[in-house]
């Protein structure tokens, strides 16, 4: 549960396969027309009354229609909003109560997180909610973090009141059982250990309680262990009481749905929650900084992580609990700033400090100082930070931070050219329209603005706020917040490397040598224009809102359709109108099934080399155009084909294609580049063995596939990588591009064929291609085990036996046997997590690949039960052989892997390769959107015959991350 929020949290994704979106229309379920815009009601009006028996409660006090979207408030004070998304058969609900962290004294910190945790223990009427929402064909989560609690569901459109009834149990009657609260405790203190073994996130939790003293920020979003430890039931009961009121929570309601068909049913469902009031425990305020800030710590990690925060103001609101105007301009203005910064290729940090370009003067470093830099901006109710978070190889951190600072120093003292600008603005408009792609975070963002904002219809203006900020306010902002003064600095170094031994004061001493002007005010007359780049020119907007609204209605999309061209490329269209987005997919087969211990990783080196440059191109000018576009360019190096996935806002479309098919076609494989991009891949390998689920699962896929290309590591062997050349890339681009034409694909809002016939049919030429694809099979053998002995927390282990071929129909068995066994509500979750509290997480999933996929269990432990955690996961392994599932339990498989499926292609980029996924195994890409049928036909004796025929547990593979709980080294302890 917790994994899979925390993976969003961290720019983990994981994408599920297919959607049932168009399978449902096809196999005859009808669909109203979406209705006219409805008529504002009258000043002093109310409506009518659409349901009889309503509690007192539960009467409409007010009503606002804005477009498709409207907003009910119940006389108890209840927020309900609806907005109308006709495109997706799909519905979400989203119960967001404005509780979290903050609302926490010390003593009690952790209680919001535990009663989000304790949501999932059912009430007295329905103890097996999780099981519930997945019969329903519906998938139920929850988060809790420093300002919100949330509680959210997405299932099929039919089954909306269903799952709205179980959203109003769920709320209304929690279970407050005292022997599963106290369970719970001891997984939330895991989920803790999680973080500790997660870099990146450990790093900016530790500057975070750096940078604030006195705020509840600096205790991270979950609490402590003691707070926990000692939490009793009557705690929980008195929180429950004093926050869950309805005053304090907004229900959203997004997707195929009519507002006035549900309102009468929420009127129902929350109109006996009593009015009351909400007694805030506010936290202390936190004091002005006035000097840097510092801490340092070491642990079991492979590279350097430095992380800079600055105080920015946090949301302020009126008497009413609107968000002032002065607030939500300055939210503008530091998005952009930190979009400018650190968003994307082009940005400014990582221009400099890892592409080595320099802006005055402008000069190339050989070498990178750092291999990865991002900057986010964090806007909570009363506290903000703005966070520079860059990763190094340790010989490098003291150049890295160097440069870090003076670049720093110029940016306060410049003002941003209009490509700059540009550039940041329009990345950031492609931003907000990811995340309304799927109707789950679009539901949570209507109700975040709706309950921390005062109104949701913020959210619909926050582009023509983003489109409104100057270069002169992007400069104030940083001459204000990007002081010395308001700067805290975090270090994590590897626990190899020697301590640092700074204190605040002589970092500080240490930054005024690197950049003297830090210690100086920025003066008017210092600012400088900075240097020009390019702007480039934008495409007409292909769809607009309708005249008074401010959101996009569109009818389904439509099916996918084959546009391959004789002699020239395969490809396929999905229209899809619904967002102003388009997803392109360029694939080539082979890459990684082609290599060797001799080539691991010549794949991944050459994709990342051909954006870095192209015979017209170079490689900053490339960043700069795409992302002027509104496109990001992503690198896809699955294990039987690879390419490119470019996502761009559609106006842009054809100008950004251009640019990809430049790079695929005309590569220009420069050393210089070629060292840079060496660094970064080998500090790639690095990360990935610090992240211990993905690790533990490359270990599995190294037990069950020695001798051939799937038991190599994805990002390639280091002796591989260090021996490239040029002429090596330049051989492996003729040999798996040059040969063949690529497989293309295109989703989202383009016509038809347009884009093929127009562009790509021209764009491929090749003197000869090679007609068969030769690979090596599989050869059976006895997996050894493959372990690696980390400073963890949690041991991870990931056992798994081999899959069917990727074109085998026993994929639709698996899809059931995955979901209804290690789901929720599953055997596996309910047996070793539920019942045993052998695990923090336990997950099976099924992954199939051309020649032969893998069946894998991944299971996350105290490295004190590791033993027993492999044990109780062989013994559920073994009971899904020997016995055949029950009726229920069969059917709520089936339902939850049919609407995982839709859910996950909620994404254009996720069905883009879903669709190459299906093609490059040889199947249609209609297939993806038969899946549901085809899964509903599965049959229990299917998933039992399949399940005996694969899972062989004498032949597992067994991939392992062992923990050794050592605690990091902080800056105290170093003292000492």
């Amino acid at each position: 549960m917790y994994r899979r929020i925390f993976k969003l949290l961290v720019l983990i994704a994981a994408f599920a396969l297919a959607s049932a979106s168009i399978a449902l229309a096809q196999s005859g379920r009808g669909r109203r027309p979406t209705p006219p815009p409805k008529p504002a009601p009258q000043p002093g009006t109310l409506p009518k009354p659409t349901v009889l028996n309503v509690p007192e409660g539960g009467k409409i006090v007010r009503l606002d229609v804005d477009g498709a979207t409207t907003r009910y408030v119940l006389k108890n004070g209840l927020t309900v909003l609806v907005r109308e998304r006709h495109s997706t058969p799909l519905a979400a609900v989203v119960t967001y109560v404005k509780v979290g962290s903050f609302n926490e004294p010390d003593e009690t910190a952790g209680l919001a997180h535990l009663m989000e945790h304790m949501f999932f223990k059912g009430t007295p009427t329905r103890p097996a909610a999780k099981t519930e929402a997945q019969r329903l064909g519906g998938l139920l989560d929850a988060s809790a973090l420093y300002e919100k609690t949330s509680l959210r569901a997405i299932a099929p459109a039919e089954n909306l009141v269903k799952i709205l009834e179980l959203q109003a149990d769920l709320l209304q009657n929690p279970s407050f059982d005292e022997a599963e609260l106290k369970k719970e405790v001891q997984f939330i203190i895991q989920e803790k250990r999680h973080r500790q073994d997660v870099p990146t996130v450990f790093a900016l939790e530790r500057m975070q309680a750096a940078a604030f003293t006195q705020h509840r920020i600096r205790r991270g979003p979950i609490g402590s262990d003691e707070a926990l430890k000692a939490a009793t039931r009557e705690q929980l009961q008195q929180f429950y009481r004093n926050y869950y009121q309805p005053g304090n929570i907004v229900i959203a309601i997004v997707g195929d749905v009519f507002a006035q068909d549900i309102i009468g049913h929420a009127q129902l469902l929350y109109g006996n929650l009593p009015a009351g009031k909400v007694t805030p425990t506010p936290g202390p305020g936190e004091p002005p900084q006035t000097a840097l800030r510092y801490r340092y710590d070491q642990g079991d990690i492979g590279q350097s992580i430095v992380t800079i925060g600055y105080h920015v103001p946090g949301l302020k609101v009126d008497s009413k609990g609107m968000a002032t105007k002065e607030s939500l301009k300055e939210q503008a203005t530091l998005e952009v700033l930190a979009a400018t910064l650190g968003l994307g290729r082009g940005a400014r940090l990582v221009q400099v400090l890892r592409e080595g370009m320099r802006f005055e003067p402008k000069l190339r470093e050989k070498l990178s100082l750092v291999t990865e830099v991002m900057a986010c901006y964090l806007l909570l109710p009363e506290a903000g930070l703005l966070s520079v978070q860059m990763r190094t190889v340790p010989d490098r951190i003291d150049r890295a931070e160097a440069e870090y600072f003076r670049e720093i120093e110029r940016f306060r003292r410049e003002l941003l050219s209009e490509g700059e600008l540009q550039r940041a603005k329009y990345l950031l408009e492609k931003r907000y329209y990811d995340a309304l792609a799927s109707i789950g975070d679009e539901a949570e963002e209507l109700a975040r603005y709706q309950a921390q904002y005062g109104d949701f219809r913020l959210l619909d203006t926050y582009l023509d706020r983003i489109r409104a900020v100057t270069a002169q306010e992007v400069q104030q902002a940083a001459a204000k917040y990007l002081t010395l003064a308001n700067t805290t600095v975090h270090e994590y170094q590897p626990h190899k490397e020697p301590a640092r031994t700074f204190t605040p004061e002589t970092f500080a001493q240490l930054v005024a040598i690197f950049a003297p002007s830090v210690l100086q005010p920025v003066k008017p007359e210092e600012v400088k224009p900075a240097l020009v780049l390019r702007s480039f020119p934008q495409g007409k907007e292909r769809t607009g809102p309708r005249e008074g609204e401010n959101i996009l209605i569109s009818e389904a999309p439509l099916p996918v359709k084959d546009f391959s061209v004789l002699r020239g490329p395969r490809a396929f269209v999905r229209e899809d109108h619904s967002q102003p987005m388009l997803s392109v997919g360029i694939f080539f087969q082979g890459g990684r099934l082609l290599e060797d211990q001799t080539s691991s990783g010549m794949t991944e080196l050459m994709l990342r080399m051909m954006v870095k440059g192209t015979t017209t191109r170079k490689a900053d000018l490339i960043a700069l155009e795409l992302e002027s576009y509104g496109g990001e360019l992503q690198l896809v190096n699955e294990p039987d084909f690879f390419g490119f996935t470019l996502e761009v806002l559609s106006r842009n479309a054809e100008s950004a294609i251009q640019v990809l098919l430049d790079l695929i076609e005309r590569p220009y494989f420069d050393k210089a580049e070629l060292i840079r991009e060496r660094d970064g891949l080998l500090a790639r390998q690095l990360a990935q063995r610090d992240a211990s689920w993905q690790r533990a699962t490359e270990l599995l896929w190294a037990s069950l596939y020695p001798n051939h290309p799937y038991g190599l590591p994805r990002y390639g062997l280091p002796e591989v990588i260090e021996a490239a050349t040029e002429e090596k890339l330049e051989a492996w681009h003729a040999r798996t591009i040059k040969r063949q034409f690529p497989l293309v694909i295109l989703v989202g809002d383009t016509d038809g064929s347009a884009l093929v016939s127009r562009i790509f049919s021209e764009s491929f030429k090749r003197e000869s291609v090679d007609q068969t694809l030769k690979v090596n099979l599989p050869f059976t053998s006895s997996p050894q085990e493959q372990v690696e002995q980390r400073r963890r927390a949690q041991t991870v282990q990931a056992i798994g036996v081999r899959g069917p071929a990727g074109n085998s129909d026993d994929h639709y068995a698996l899809a059931v046997l995955e979901h209804y066994a290690a789901g929720l509500g599953g055997r596996l979750f309910a047996e070793l997590r539920d019942k045993q509290s052998l695990a923090y997480d336990v997950s099976l999933r099924n992954e199939p690949r051309l020649a032969s996929g893998a069946l894998i269990a991944c299971i996350a432990a105290l490295p004190e039960d590791e033993q027993r955690a492999r044990e109780g996961l062989r013994r559920e392994l073994e009971r899904l052989l020997s016995t055949q599932p029950a009726d229920e339990e069969f059917e709520l498989g089936r339902n939850a892997a049919i609407s995982s499926y839709a859910i996950a292609l909620q994404s254009h980029t996720a069905r883009v390769l879903e669709y190459a996924r299906a093609v490059i195994f040889g199947r249609k890409a209609a297939d993806v959107e038969a899946q549901p049928d085809r899964i509903r036909a599965v049959k229990k004796a299917d998933v039992k015959r399949v399940a005996e025929a694969i899972i062989k547990l004498a032949q597992a593979g067994r991939g392992v991350v062992r923990g050794e709980a050592v605690p990091a080294q902080s800056t105290e302890e170093v003292k000492k």
